[in-house]
């Protein structure tokens, strides 16, 4: 794009009394008094054994005097130095003067006033260091034709962490940051970074760690005449007709192919039931089988009189999906 004549013409020299007057402009506005309110960093000194016990404050508002239109962008090394060296362990209160600001001597800056805080108190506590086993949480859910064996192991088993021994005291475990359990089963393993959210000043000696479960497919088999027993704290006489129940359970392949069926049963404590005749209707939630209760002779399409939670004694955890029949008889006397 050709310029137009009327700025082609002496152009140099135009380009230098431009220059001079942006010169001219800065160099009056840098010997300019000016006042601001800014935002001052807070930086700690405290002894090498100890350590804060919760969140400091980490700016003052101040105001600032100095020279020129730009003096907001030349603070970036002025700061007020909290010296808590001679303290110990406790409470601390420290004032925040202008006599504390740390300012480079070659910049003509004043801190006229501190505005808020006034004064800081923070809590010292001993700066300790101890092991503690790394706890994964998880998100989502396995895939349903998947069963995880067991707990999830870690490797490191336990990571070394630091802080203030009041809180670490508290500690039993350190836990990750959510961990997908659909990738988890997919790959049987994977990397999680230690949480250190809401634990001020703790620090960890492993960044992250490696998160191993044992998956396997989800196997279904269907079980004839499982034994279901009564449990009761009282000295009573109780039975059910038919004695037993035919379920489908799923859980892990090799758990299930290595079932002995002779070693499956069905017990339920029916120690706050009433004595006489009852109806139990089963169903299932969530891989566990339930009973509901009617009082015999009582219209079982009212409200059930009890409910309650059955217990499937197996060597492995087993989900039950399915139990027939509908309805079973209980008396107890």
């Amino acid at each position: 794009m050709r310029l137009p004549n009327f700025i082609r013409h002496d152009l140099g020299l135009k380009l230098a009394a431009l220059a001079l007057a942006i010169f001219l402009w800065v160099n009056v506005a840098e010997r300019r008094p000016v006042e601001l309110v800014v935002d001052v960093p807070l930086k700690y000194r405290i002894g090498s054994d100890l350590i804060f016990a919760s969140e400091v404050p980490k700016k003052a508002k101040a105001r600032i005097r100095g020279r020129g239109k730009f003096l907001r962008w030349r603070l970036g090394d002025v700061y007020f130095l909290i010296d808590l060296s001679p303290a110990g362990k406790g409470i601390v209160t420290h004032v925040v003067s202008p006599g504390g600001v740390q300012i480079p001597p070659d910049k003509e800056i004043e801190v006229v006033e501190v505005l808020e805080p006034k004064a800081i108190k923070v809590e010292l506590d001993k700066l300790v260091t101890i092991k503690l086993p790394p706890k994964p949480v998880f998100k989502g859910s396995i895939p349903e034709d998947k069963v995880m064996i067991g707990k999830p192991s870690t490797e490191p088993k336990q990571v070394v962490v630091a802080g203030a021994k009041q809180l670490l005291d508290t500690l039993s475990v350190i836990p990750t940051e959510p961990i997908d359990l659909g990738q988890l089963a997919k790959k049987g393993k994977v990397a999680a970074r230690i949480d250190l959210r809401g634990l001020p000043y703790v620090t960890s000696d492993t960044e992250q760690i490696t998160v191993l479960a044992r998956i396997e497919s989800r196997k279904k088999l269907a079980i004839p005449s499982v034994p279901i027993e009564p449990v009761s704290r009282r000295r009573v006489k109780a039975k059910f007709t038919p004695d037993s129940l035919d379920i489908s359970i799923s859980g892990a392949e090799s758990q299930v192919d290595s079932l002995d069926l002779q070693e499956l049963k069905i017990t339920i404590n029916v120690s706050n039931l009433p004595r006489g005749q009852l109806i139990f209707r089963p169903y299932v939630k969530q891989g566990l089988l339930y009973f509901k209760i009617w009082q015999a002779g009582k219209d079982v399409s009212e409200e059930p009189s009890y409910e309650l939670q059955a217990k499937l004694i197996a060597p492995y955890k087993l989900d039950v999906v399915e139990v027939s029949p509908e309805e079973i008889g209980f008396v107890q006397r």
